[in-house]
């Protein structure tokens, strides 16, 4: 049990790690441009902001995404997409029959990405802004399942979007014991004109850093065995 915990942290370990290429001349570039215009980050964001990322990279482990380097090929055939029908399911609550637990997974695999939003960005204070980045987040990770002999399901869709709602609405009735800790960990009030490209789509290039990460940098093949071998001596 000790070692399978160990393990786990130093994979997740790994996947924020695979992140840090992309993540890390992002916040070169931010740090940059925000220096522009006299705009420090606080340390506190930054710190936060790298849990996020963690996060994120935890949610694309469970899903599977980093399989796709090794299937791609298998899909993507020179006679076009080889894609299962079996394989996609467009059918709300098609698999409901076999257990609710699934849907309770994606459910909670979501909600602190919904709690995290309002609290790191004060825009996403506003629910259809928190729901539409969920549902965005979740979209992607279906679409790439298709490339990877996942199952493609709207059910993951709704449940995702569902948990990212739960986590707002957890963080709304919480607001008032969180103001103190969001005041320091989110962007101050800046000119909204003044504001860089890099720091207005902040949530964008963390996602595209935890997928990069992960599809372009971390090898199950190579991160698990070299685990497996450093905790079992």
């Amino acid at each position: 049990m000790i070692i399978t915990i160990l393990m786990f942290i130093a994979l997740s370990i790994a996947w924020f790690i695979s992140a840090l290429p992309f993540l890390i001349p992002y916040h070169i570039l931010l740090a940059s441009q925000s220096k522009k215009i006299g705009y420090k980050l606080p340390i506190e964001h930054i710190v936060i902001v790298y849990i996020f990322v963690y996060y994120l990279t935890g949610v694309l482990s469970f899903t599977g995404i980093y399989t796709i380097v090794h299937s791609i090929f298998e899909i993507i055939t020179p006679k076009g997409l080889n894609i299962s029908p079996d394989e996609i399911n467009l059918i709300p609550f098609y698999w409901i029959t076999e257990g609710v637990l699934p849907y309770i997974e994606n459910i909670l695999l979501f909600i602190p990405f919904g709690f995290l939003l309002p609290c790191i960005w004060k825009k996403y204070d506003v629910l259809w802004k928190a729901a539409l980045s969920g549902f965005t987040f979740s979209l992607v990770i279906e679409l790439c399942q298709l490339f990877n002999r996942g199952i493609t399901d709207i059910d993951d869709l709704l449940m995702n979007t569902l948990g990212a709602l739960i986590g707002w609405v957890i963080f709304k009735l919480l607001k008032k014991r969180l103001l103190i800790l969001q005041e320091k960990i989110s962007i101050q009030n800046v000119n909204i004109e003044a504001i860089p490209f890099l720091l207005r789509k902040e949530v964008c290039f963390y996602m595209v850093s935890a997928f990069a990460g992960m599809l372009f940098v971390y090898h199950p093949f190579f991160w698990y065995p070299l685990f497996w071998s450093i905790f079992t001596k």
